[in-house]
């Protein structure tokens, strides 16, 4: 089978992101050992303009997804919209306070659709239709881990960035079909039921970067937007890809709002 370029794209993500976590390994160990010098002292409460090491974390917000086949057999029809929501939490792993490592537990709804040839038997009828369209619908539970870096508070102000995996496992989702009768009913266009998800993996991998806003409302209490580009690196089960041949990343813009304290 012919091999597609977005797989050394992929590679290249991949290469840099495990690049950038084993980089700050050493200052991770580092910053966990004890300074004797400050043993018995008590720890400084946090002012306005100083960073916490630990921030706890609520997010939400909406999804754009779509599909980006990687096989002939299907094409992507539209984008959709999904939404994101969970908690998190970011440690400190440096001394200044910079640079942080990341994780959660978020649930992801992603929608989906695409086109492809398909067969139907209806009324007795068995007719093949070469733009059928499949509605994909996944919820996903979803644990991310990755690391942020953080600019020194200006003026309550905070730019921050961040890249990482999302690690996602399917819990429920639904699929359905619409395609139009044959030519002479062309003017009739039908929506099967929906059924249970099963083109989707149990198991998706995606990698992640983002980059972000935050005011800083009081001592450790803060808002925060962020614009998040997702690269889903699998979508289809192993049945999918070798009966049906459908193989596909997906793209998405995530649009997260939320609270740090």
């Amino acid at each position: 089978m012919k091999k597609l370029p977005v797989t050394s794209y992929q590679l290249h993500f991949l290469l840099f992101c495990f690049s950038a976590l084993f980089a700050f390994l050493p200052a991770f160990a580092f910053a966990q050992q004890p300074h004797h010098q400050h043993k018995n002292r008590p720890l400084p409460t946090p002012q306005i303009n100083e960073t916490p090491k630990v921030f706890f974390e609520v997010r939400f917000g909406p999804t754009i997804d779509w599909f980006s086949p990687t096989s002939d057999v299907i094409k992507r029809e539209s984008v959709k919209a999904g939404f994101m929501a969970g908690v998190g939490v970011d440690v400190a792993v440096v001394e200044k306070r910079f640079l942080f490592v990341t994780t959660g537990v978020l649930f992801k709804y992603l929608q989906g659709e695409i086109t492809f040839a398909n067969q139907y038997s209806l009324l007795d009828t068995v007719f093949t239709t070469p733009d059928a369209k499949r509605t994909y619908q996944t919820m996903y539970l979803t644990i991310p881990t990755g690391i942020k870096f953080r600019t020194p508070p200006s003026r309550n102000c905070v730019f921050m960035g961040k890249v990482g995996f999302y690690h996602s496992f399917k819990v429920s989702g639904n699929q359905f079909d619409k395609f139009e009768l044959p030519e002479k009913d062309a003017n009739y266009y039908i929506t099967k039921n929906n059924e249970p998800n099963k083109d989707a993996a149990l198991f998706a991998e995606a990698g992640y970067a983002g980059v972000g806003f935050e005011y800083i409302l009081g001592n450790r209490t803060r808002v925060f937007t962020h614009l998040d580009y997702n690269c889903q690196f699998n979508y289809f089960s192993y049945t999918a890809k070798n009966d049906l041949q459908f193989k596909s990343i997906v793209h998405s813009l995530h649009i997260m709002f939320g609270f740090l304290f």
